[in-house]
């Protein structure tokens, strides 16, 4: 135990080395943020993770959590019938898109619901005041930064839209790394679906972990983005700044409806996104393992220790040597790895899916499960790259070049976040 917690620690280490050779200006370290960013971090992690206050703040927020995944099965049951669960005709993967589309829409229902009556706006102004203060970072980028913790990483730059067009690069840089190291709460409650397996009190503990991992990765990803792309002028936004977006809402019934509506929409596209990236995964597969038969590749792959040429034996050894980084076990390092790339190349609903499968066929150990769960909570795929740009990009058309241009590294730094999320809960978790 002792070995791989110094392991998550040197992996700590390593990933902020790492960003420093790829910064745009490495005489410019910022040590202001990268330490105010830690501290903030791991206090997040000891107070919830380590505290009996913390636990039972957050395992009352779990509650919810579970109370609205139950709602959203009776809604699902109701419209869908036997096809919304457990039944001996329908499989359990015949209803995963039925899952997906409940979930989100409940969530989104609820969100609108808070925004209307300020509840959101209330929680994220807080969020950024605690990051202004312990990071010195700017007002708009540390208020989309908590936005990210509750919103999607197109909806939550709406906040801070008249201050976009003005962000030095490095702001902007802190914008976007935010969406791509934290999930929107829609997709967030579907995870804790899929991994509590059918289970009450394991689900409560993922979504436990899942909002520790979305906390913890808001801070992170302003050390990795302001270590990758360090501030060269002064802010943009130094001052006091007010969340920008208007409620649109005129009652109660008209926020719910709203909800509804805008949760669909986003459940069509997760949908859409899945039915793709699986498609291409099972074309590549057949591709890989069809030229790993080759005669003269038969003996490579043996000697890696692959049973057949596939895109997650790939993943899996080129991710092996950060999930070793991380702390994770050296039996399920590849496994691990395999998790970060397919959340990397295609997207992490597809990790996820992953992951419930090894843990519940016991592939792998309980603690690298739990890192896992951290390391994957984030948007950090290659397809979020031209979601970011669409979205942000519509709001500041005159920004399109330097968002085109910051995206891979964006998307790399928000990987990264999560990553050090990842080791520090390899240090904590038991």
């Amino acid at each position: 135990m002792i070995v791989t917690i110094a392991r998550s620690l040197l992996g700590i280490a390593a990933l902020l080395l790492f960003a420093w050779l790829l910064s745009s200006d490495r005489r410019r370290f910022p040590w202001k943020i990268v330490i105010g960013g830690l501290g903030l971090q791991w206090g997040l992690a000891l107070v919830i993770l380590r505290t009996d206050t913390g636990q039972a703040i957050f395992d009352g927020v779990a509650r919810i959590v579970t109370a609205v995944l139950y709602g959203a099965d009776r809604g699902a049951s109701f419209v869908f019938g036997p096809l919304a669960g457990d039944h001996e005709l329908v499989g359990w993967k015949a209803i995963v898109g039925i899952k997906i589309m409940t979930t989100i829409i409940i969530v989104a229902v609820i969100s609108s619901i808070g925004y209307h009556y300020g509840v959101l706006q209330r929680a994220v102004a807080g969020m950024a005041w605690v990051m202004k203060r312990a990071m010195g970072v700017s007002g708009a980028e540390s208020l989309a930064a908590a936005a990210n913790v509750f919103f999607g990483q197109t909806e939550a730059p709406l906040l801070v839209r008249p201050y976009i067009s003005g962000m030095t690069r490095s702001e902007l840089m802190a914008l976007m790394t935010g969406g791509f190291a934290t999930v929107a709460a829609g997709v967030m409650a579907y995870y804790v679906d899929v991994l509590g397996d059918g289970d009450a009190e394991r689900s409560k503990e993922m979504a436990r972990h899942l909002l520790t991992a979305c906390l913890m990765s808001a801070p992170a990803a302003f050390v990795m983005a302001k270590i990758l792309v360090p501030p060269q002028e002064p802010a943009t936004t130094t001052d006091r700044v007010e969340i920008a977006l208007e409620k649109e809402t005129r009652s109660l019934v008209d926020a719910v409806t709203s909800g509804a509506s805008e949760g669909m929409k986003l459940a069509i596209n997760v949908l859409a996104m899945l039915i793709a990236f699986v498609a291409l995964i099972a074309v590549l597969d057949v591709g890989l393992v069809a030229l790993g038969r080759w005669s003269v590749l038969v003996p490579l792959v043996e000697k890696l220790g692959m049973d057949r040429l596939d895109l997650d034996g790939i993943l899996g050894l080129v991710f092996a040597p950060i999930s070793w980084l991380i702390g994770v076990e050296g039996q399920d390092c590849r496994s691990f790895g395999g998790l970060l790339g397919k959340a990397m190349a295609t997207n992490e609903v597809i990790a996820y899916e992953t992951l419930s499968e090894i843990a519940r066929s016991g592939g792998m150990e309980k603690r690298s499960v739990l890192m896992a769960t951290y390391s994957l909570c984030g948007f950090a795929n290659i397809s979020s790259i031209g979601i970011q740009i669409g979205g942000i990009g519509g709001l500041a058309p005159d920004r399109r070049v330097d968002l085109v241009r910051l995206g891979p590294r964006a998307m790399l730094g928000g990987a990264m976040a999560c990553w050090m999320t990842g080791c520090i809960a390899g240090v904590l978790v038991r």
